[in-house]
């Protein structure tokens, strides 16, 4: 019996070493792969991959997820895909620096460079583009490119976002104003016309019967303060010569101006940004607007569904314009998408995956419900399949919603969020400047002027710093 009891221990002794020795140095079988692939080269997507996804999901959102995994493994037989819903991003961080990461995961446009050039953790998709037979030229541009990094393709877009508006209707009519969306459709929705009807519905202070604001928005939110500092013909930044400019280009000034007046003006309520500064109100020059509704109020997409349901929980009839054109017509536009790790074992079948994005049918699966949003191949902009959960307006002319709003004027599309195009360290201040600089101006902290210099005089010692220290 003793005998046995001691083959038993050894037995036990010899598992457990051997499950550490699997824990410590089983993860060394990742080889970092930069996606380059021979020639005559035919992927085989096979086996088994896992997709950590780490945003929040209900239920709509996670529907949407599965749908598109059941459509990819529909075609790919062979395929076995496990999902992760709500993984902390701490924990793909860790995941990464571990090599235990999924291998397939989810990141939004501000971080492909950090994970892609900075910690070189993701793989290229270059290579398999072709052997997928994946049309990029399908896809709109300012989506695209959001993927892609020092020339290579790394991350591919889940949907197409930008900034719209959405409007109180009722009030619109009450004021005998032209619907916002017929304007659009003649052109006629720009920053001028825009203002003027901020004025016309923003209630005076003594009418206690009804408390009207023309719009709200955080405008310290870099997607839609974008608008401004581009949207005047400004250009705030050169990487090849490593300067921003804010006080030295007069367009740039120009633009922030309007975003500061529209609000020193008493026709917008500010909202604050997470972090931001708050503008001060109730004084004679700047009213206390927090108990007014507000005609227009800035959204994406994915907040449809939301803002929607509760206007007509309100008894509110509404809708949805673009957001109103700029001399130069700027729109801030995001996106978030799916990457593959450089460590995949299975880089054909987390190639597929990732890149089945970009295809008609990825996006019909994705985006065909609600929980989905906006595809991202242009020639399926006009379907039907993704414009839910309301009736379209070209079917419904007197109740139907402006779907066409969330896919116009693509050639005005620009990049949303700072870190897309500035080093992380120039991107912190300027984003932070974003968040601050109407409070700061209407507030009286800073002269417009003073605050453009001083940003811009930060941003460029921190880039000579960082390049010549």
């Amino acid at each position: 019996m003793d005998d046995i009891k001691m083959i038993i221990k050894k037995i036990l002794a010899f598992s457990l070493a051997a499950l550490m020795v699997f824990v410590l140095f089983g993860c060394s079988t990742y080889e970092p792969f930069d996606g380059q692939l021979p020639d005559d080269y035919i992927p085989q997507p096979a086996g088994k991959i896992k997709l950590q996804y780490s945003m929040t999901v209900d239920e709509a959102s996670k529907r949407s997820m599965n749908d598109w995994i059941a459509a990819f493994t529909q075609k790919y037989k062979d395929v076995n895909v496990t999902v992760e819903f709500n993984v902390p991003t701490d924990a793909i961080r860790a995941g990464v620096a571990s090599k235990t990461v999924g291998d397939v995961f989810f990141l939004d446009e501000t971080q492909v460079y950090d994970y892609a050039v900075v910690q070189q953790a993701l793989m290229p998709l270059d290579y398999y583009v072709e052997a997928y037979q994946i049309d990029l030229e399908s896809i709109f541009s300012a989506i695209l490119e959001m993927g892609v990094c020092e020339g290579r393709l790394y991350m591919a877009m889940r949907d197409y976002n930008h900034m719209c508006l959405n409007y109180n209707k009722d009030l619109i009519k009450a004021a005998n104003l032209e619907d916002p969306v017929d304007l659009e459709s003649k052109d006629e929705w720009t920053w001028e016309t825009f203002k003027s009807y901020c004025a016309q519905l923003t209630t005076d202070e003594d009418n206690t019967d009804s408390k009207v604001v023309g719009a709200s928005m955080p405008l310290g939110y870099a997607p839609v303060s974008v608008m401004f500092v581009e949207g005047w013909g400004g250009k705030y930044y050169d990487t090849a010569l490593k300067k921003v400019y804010f006080k030295s280009d007069k367009k740039v000034i120009e633009g922030i101006s309007e975003m500061c007046n529209i609000v020193s003006e008493n026709l917008l309520r500010y909202e604050p940004t997470n972090g931001g500064r708050s503008v001060q109100t109730g004084s004679k020059s700047r009213r206390d607007f927090s108990s007014y509704q507000p005609a227009f109020q800035s959204m994406v997409f994915i907040s449809l569904a939301s803002i929607g349901r509760d206007y007509e929980r309100k008894g509110i009839d509404w809708d949805v314009v673009s957001m109103p054109a700029t001399p130069v017509h700027k729109v801030g536009t995001g996106a978030t998408g799916f990457v593959v790790f450089n460590g995949t074992r299975n880089s054909d079948a987390a190639a597929a995956l990732v890149l089945s994005l970009y295809t008609p049918e990825g996006q019909r699966a994705y985006n065909g419900q609600e929980g989905g949003s906006v595809p991202n191949v242009k020639s399926l902009a006009d379907d039907s399949f993704w414009r839910v959960p309301f009736t379209d307006r070209r079917d419904d002319p007197d109740n139907g919603k402006n779907y066409y709003a969330f896919i116009s004027y693509p050639e005005a599309d620009t990049y949303g969020r700072i870190e897309c195009v500035l080093p992380p360290d120039i991107a912190k201040i300027v984003t932070e400047f974003l968040q601050n600089v109407v409070p700061d101006v209407v507030n009286g902290r800073f002269t417009i002027d003073d605050a453009l210099e001083k940003v811009e005089n930060e941003c460029n010692e921190k880039w000579n710093t960082l390049y010549d220290g």
